[in-house]
């Protein structure tokens, strides 16, 4: 059977196509195709295999499912990594879509892993929970600032509690102020009603996965920070290490080391951001607590600041989760290992408080 391998450079109205032979030679090179499934596989060569190499951009998932269920194979490559590889002067769709379909004919494909419909349902449904709360919060931050140009402080801690409520109704603003007020809680309300359901459906998630109830061992850790790091990792197994693991996650430092001089920068903006999010949230919780995330916090603190020693934190979490998921500790057992392991002491609190 023929071997094939196809280029496909995506864009949001256009597609273009460029398939090559075993030999590297061009056999079909489609331009300014309409972004449809039928208008990509119409070119494609019927007598053989087709490898299908495309970009990891915003419009690679649709087109990564349909190609696969139509049994070809499919390799989506990772952005950053494809500019390192393949660079030059001249970049057209055209050149674009032959250079992906090269590095599929020499297996030099940067391809990235593609996680499962499952696991990429509980990501849109997770990462969407995390957007309904953020807008929430500059919702409450703007009926605080309402309040701050009137020279108005709430007396209660939570102005959205059944007190800070009351005394908010009844608080004298001008009318424009309260029509604003008005509204926002409208708009909070609202949020809070989708936010209960997301929550509904979480709960129900959390109870069905043996891991969710592992991580939410871990102090600070509940249901819905358990199901994110889950989705965001997919499966711990892909990780060599967990050195991987916190890179993926964008928590390792940059390193410049030449002539006998070593430097280290910040940690990379590329990475999961979402997987950094959780686990410095989790952080947050887990340096109030005694144990070895907080040890290694306040050993940073004064020589590092704050943000830094938060960062490391996260890193050093990240590490402890990829050996606690890869052989199904529970905190607990993995603080006994770890005493064991360095004869220091460790003393944990059994509830785990502010949990995400």
């Amino acid at each position: 059977m023929s071997a094939y391998y196809a280029g496909l450079d995506l864009h949001k109205r256009y597609l273009t196509l460029c398939v090559l032979d075993s030999a590297g030679q061009v056999i079909r090179e489609q331009r300014r195709l309409p972004p449809t499934l039928e208008a990509v596989t119409a070119p494609l060569p019927a007598d053989g295999m087709v490898t299908v190499v495309l970009e990891a951009t915003l419009q690679w998932a649709w087109m990564h499912d349909r190609l696969m269920a139509l049994g070809h194979r499919v390799l989506v490559a990772h952005p950053q990594q494809l500019k390192v590889i393949s660079q030059a002067r001249c970049k057209t769709d055209p050149i674009d879509a032959r250079k992906l379909a090269e590095l599929g004919r020499v297996n030099l494909v940067p391809a990235i892993w593609v996680p499962d419909a499952a696991t990429r349902e509980r990501r849109l449904r997770l990462r969407g929970r995390a957007r309904l709360v953020r807008w929430r919060t500059r919702l409450k931050n703007r009926i605080h600032a309402l309040l701050a140009e009137e020279n108005l402080a709430a007396p209660r801690t939570d102005l959205f509690g059944a007190g800070g409520r009351m005394w908010l109704a009844a608080v004298p603003v001008p009318a424009p102020f309260r029509a604003e007020i008005e509204v926002t809680l409208a708009l909070i309300a609202s949020l809070d009603a989708q936010i209960a359901g997301y929550d509904r459906l979480v709960r129900q998630w959390a109870q069905t996965l043996p891991e969710a109830q592992l991580l939410q061992s871990v102090p600070g850790i509940g249901p819905f920070g358990a199901l994110l790091l889950l989705a965001e990792l997919g499966t711990v197994t892909r990780f060599r290490s967990s050195r991987e693991l916190v890179a993926y996650a964008g928590l390792v430092p940059s390193t410049r080391s030449s002539g006998g001089k070593t430097a280290h920068g910040g940690v990379s903006p590329a990475g999961s951001g979402w997987l950094k999010w959780i686990l410095i949230e989790v952080v947050q919780t887990l340096k109030r607590r005694p144990g070895p995330v907080q040890a290694h916090y306040e050993r940073l603190l004064r020589a590092k600041g704050k943000p830094k020693a938060t960062v490391a934190a996260a890193r050093k979490l990240g590490c402890y989760l990829y050996w606690m998921l890869r052989e199904g500790w529970s905190y607990e057992e993995w603080l006994q290992r770890e005493m064991a392991r360095t004869g220091c002491p460790v003393h944990v609190l059994a509830s785990p408080v502010g949990a995400v």
